[in-house]
């Protein structure tokens, strides 16, 4: 849940209903719209319009670039990799969490992995995945899923270290066998947990996505950022930069949107 969020619900029993979409207006949208005043008026007047275009103009690439279709082709192949590598981390992430929860010897042998491979930048990780698995899709993948890995299982372990005891234990009292536990009682109870290392993941996701795409990759925004910048073309460079933006801010906001229903359900 965002600020606005917060402060709506404080004014909810203050304001009559119609206000209520405009102050979450205000307080979601108009620090956006500061800086992008603040970035027009830099604009050729501190910075080199060449080098720092101005939001209104990249505004208006951006929308020549998605009328036509110059850029949705590589944005459908970005969606496509973080949509992977976030699926795999999380069917991966959350199985990899609980056991280390529920098993000690899972634990022990996955703990020191986990550590070593936390403080590397997933940025440093590309060549070597271009060594294993070339340019393209794979190493873009690889980095994704490296990358949105660790929030998943810390929060799916967390999850399943506090779930309450007596669950288990009944599960255990009904007959229901010591391997069906984790599957049938832990993970459901974690739930709301796991979702939310989810929701810390999906950033994490395009952040690594983009890296890995300037480095590893002839197609995908990431590669679109790159040859733009080569080319001088900083304006079509921020625009895509914009797309992608606004990709991720529409992926974490939809998330959120599912979210609240599973939780209600839950």
């Amino acid at each position: 849940m965002s600020y606005a969020d917060f402060r709506l619900t404080d004014l909810e029993e203050t304001l009559p209903a119609p206000f209520q979409r405009f102050v979450w207006f205000v307080f979601e949208w108009i620090p956006l719209l500061i800086a992008a005043g603040f970035w027009e008026f830099a604009s050729g007047t501190f910075v080199p319009s060449a080098i720092l275009p101005p939001p209104s103009e990249v505004a208006y690439v951006t929308w020549e670039l998605l009328a036509t279709g110059d850029v949705i082709s590589h944005l459908q192949i970005s969606l496509y990799r973080v949509g992977v590598g976030l699926a795999l981390s999380i069917s991966i992430g959350v199985l990899l969490g609980v056991g280390m929860a529920r098993s000690d010897p899972v634990e022990d042998f996955f703990e020191v992995f986990l550590a070593l491979i936390y403080p590397i930048p997933k940025a440093a990780l590309v060549p070597l995945a271009i060594l294993w698995l070339g340019v393209g899709t794979e190493t873009a993948i690889l980095i994704v899923f490296l990358a949105c890995l660790l929030p998943i299982v810390l929060n799916s372990y967390n999850a399943a270290q506090n779930v309450d005891q007596n669950l288990i234990w009944s599960a255990q009292m009904m007959g229901m066998p010591s391997w069906k536990i984790p599957l049938k009682v832990v993970i459901p109870a974690t739930i709301p947990s796991i979702l939310t290392g989810i929701r810390q993941a999906i950033p994490i996701a395009f952040i690594a996505l983009v890296s890995a795409e300037l480095i590893a990759s002839n197609e995908g925004v990431g590669f679109e950022i790159l040859r733009y910048s080569e080319v001088g073309a900083y304006t079509q460079m921020f625009a895509v930069l914009v797309i992608i933006s606004a990709a991720a801010f529409f992926a974490v906001r939809g998330y959120e949107w599912l979210e609240r229903k599973v939780v209600r359900w839950t």
